[in-house]
């Protein structure tokens, strides 16, 4: 991996989970580097990165009076898109992509969507975005203008792409680990709007491993054959 640009990975908390992360990178062969502008990190320039990960969090995309960073971000996913640097933007990060490239976030008309969803691919836009995935946002999104959509829900849009974006709002980036982890952090919350944890934990527990996981491999494999990768 000598001489090849890192994947930018940015996460939202102290500790984003990169493990997803890590294991693509380690089967794909690629480097990867986390920065967290939420705890003052600085966010490299573009042309030092072979593509960027923009993880989940807790934030709302709109909010940058809470979150000032978010401008920052919102603007580094603009200048990757006009500089065509391949973009995997999920869950948070796809509201800030949508925001980011003229369309917007919002709070959900429906409130909470925590665990496993159906998801269906629109037409051809391929057989990997579609089945079983794990979910967890109360906010959704508006997709831009250019966008394309390439798979829903029944409540929400769940992917679209635009240029050398792909934007996706389950969760292709956490495993059965991740998962249990967050629902450790967001138990007493998610109980509080009335979401049935040991239910999910039960499903969680039954579950095979998410197809999710595979996503970002395949993703990976992609930027890896792309010419922005050369040293």
């Amino acid at each position: 991996m000598n001489g090849q640009r890192p994947v930018l990975v940015i996460g939202h908390i102290e500790k984003p989970s990169v493990e997803v992360v890590a294991k693509a990178a380690a089967e794909v062969g690629i480097p990867y580097h986390v920065a967290r502008p939420v705890v003052g990190d600085a966010l490299p320039p573009l042309q030092d990165v072979a593509g960027v990960i923009v993880l989940g969090g807790p934030q709302s995309a709109y909010d940058v009076d809470n979150h000032p960073y978010l401008v920052e971000e919102k603007a580094y996913i603009a200048a990757a898109y006009d500089a065509e640097v391949p973009t995997l933007a999920v869950c948070l990060g796809s509201q800030l992509a949508a925001e980011a490239l003229g369309g917007h976030a919002l709070a959900g008309d429906n409130g909470l969507e925590v665990g496993f969803i159906d998801v269906k691919a629109v037409e051809d836009a391929g057989t990997s975005l579609e089945g079983r995935f794990f979910s967890f946002h109360s906010d959704t999104m508006v997709p831009p203008p250019s966008a394309v959509t390439l798979a829903v829900s029944d409540r929400y849009v769940q992917a679209w792409s635009s240029g050398s974006v792909l934007a996706i709002q389950f969760h292709p980036d956490l495993d059965r680990a991740g998962i249990e982890t967050l629902l450790g952090f967001e138990g007493d919350k998610l109980a509080s709007f009335g979401v049935d944890v040991p239910a999910l934990r039960q499903e969680l527990a039954a579950t095979a491993p998410s197809p999710g996981e595979r996503l970002v491999v395949d993703w990976l494999q992609t930027l890896r054959a792309a010419s922005s990768l050369r040293s």
